[in-house]
């Protein structure tokens, strides 16, 4: 390529060097394509030596992201042998979402999602699409698991049917007697928690709830000997995280440490329900990059389990270049900020003019002087959380960089 790349930043007198000379070449992906994965094959040599593999996404809402990410879970699944799914969506829910499918041989996809699966992905056609794929491959040799990992649990099964559930495995436990005193009271509070339903309540009630949830806790895990999905340690994670909103609504805890039980659940998950399995985790880049939080630097899932998984983990960052995302907090859509010159992806629109869907990007090859000082989005579009290229290692491992983004489905 001849042409060569000078810009001016006004005011400052600062000039960006040529980016399209001796440029990287880049690979360029197909977002929907099922049939022929080979233009992935330079992300399949990237994490073949992996295990544990984290797709982020900026705001849980873009379409063209979940088809992405989708695909690559199809790949993952039939090239590389990962055998489990964990998104980001109530543990429970998902769990009773799964067992229902299978005893009723009612598809994951139908309305049962709704309501039950964080609803960002549950209405967007990509990811019902993929729920119709992990349904295909359920009794076949080779099935794709499928589990949440949020403590949050907000979906319709949580609501009807925790505390209903939990208080049976209490109930059947030598300690019941002592641990089902006042249960009535302790059971509104739980079902309180769960409905988002916060009432005013003394310091002592509070202290007094939490207590009493640890002791439970307790219980249920020294009661487990073989952990696995519906034991009496799968209840300690599910309570675990009910507690937390607890805590967090009667300022006990930080926001950020609803982290601290989904890392919980994970490392639950791969060691009890997935040993020695390859499992792909799917969450927002808050959740799941190597910083934790960036205005904080709070642990995240992935900090937190950096010591026992890291050496086996790799994250892939997922964004748009130009196009519109639904913002899941207001469900308005909103469009991708207007790249400029101190941006990496400003610099890629080239790549685009062949009409790729997206290209795939790795931090080897930007190690040029030229690129250290351009960013990347960090958490989402906000100019307030960009990183530098040169500190891309400390976030993720490589980027999918997608022409045109569409919101999400509401």
């Amino acid at each position: 390529m001849k042409n060569i790349w000078l810009v001016f930043m006004l005011g400052c007198g600062l000039a960006f060097p040529s980016f399209a000379e001796n440029a990287p070449r880049f690979t360029p992906i197909e977002i929907y394509a099922t049939d022929d994965f080979s233009d992935l094959t330079e992300f399949g040599n990237a994490i073949a030596t992996k295990n544990i593999i984290y797709l982020d996404e900026l705001t849980h809402g873009e379409h063209e992201v979940f088809a992405l990410k989708a695909r690559l879970v199809k790949y993952l699944h039939q090239h590389h042998g990962f055998s489990a799914l964990i998104i980001e969506s109530g543990l429970f829910d998902v769990q009773e979402l799964v067992k229902q499918a299978s005893q009723s041989a009612e598809p994951l996809s139908a309305s049962l999602a709704r309501g039950n699966i964080f609803f960002a992905y549950a209405a967007d056609p990509a990811f019902r699409d993929l729920l119709d794929y992990i349904d295909s491959k359920r009794n076949s040799e080779q099935p794709l698991h499928f589990a949440g990992f949020d403590g949050r649990l907000s979906g319709a099964f949580s609501v009807q049917r925790f505390v209903k559930q939990l208080v049976q495995h209490v109930a059947a436990m030598p300690e019941a007697e002592l641990l089902m005193v006042d249960w009535a009271a302790y059971a509104t509070l739980l079902q309180n928690t769960l409905e988002r339903r916060f009432t005013s309540l003394t310091q002592q009630e509070v202290e007094q709830h939490i207590a009493k949830t640890y002791l439970i806790i307790d219980a249920l895990q020294a009661a487990d000997k073989v952990p696995a999905m519906d034991s009496a340690s799968y209840y300690t994670r599910l309570l675990e995280g009910v507690l937390r909103l607890f805590e967090v609504q009667y300022q006990k805890r930080r926001f950020d440490e609803h982290d601290l039980v989904m890392a919980n659940n994970v490392h639950w998950l791969l060691e009890h329900v997935y040993p020695q399995q390859k499992v792909i985790i799917w969450g927002h880049n808050v959740h799941v990059n190597r910083q934790g939080y960036l205005a904080l630097r709070a642990n995240n899932i992935t900090t937190a389990l950096d010591k026992a998984y890291g050496k086996q983990s790799y994250i892939v960052n997922f964004a748009g270049l130009s196009g519109a995302y639904r913002d899941y907090v207001d469900g308005k859509v909103k469009a991708l900020p207007t790249l400029n010159a101190e941006h990496l992806a400003y610099h890629m629109q080239n790549e685009f003019r062949a009409s790729p869907q997206a290209i795939f990007l790795q931090p080897q090859d930007f190690t040029a002087p030229k690129y250290a000082d351009l960013v990347l989005h960090g958490h989402n579009y906000e100019p307030a959380f960009q990183i530098r290229v040169k500190r891309w290692r400390n976030h993720f491992d490589s980027i999918f960089l997608i022409n045109t983004l569409s919101p999400s489905q509401p």
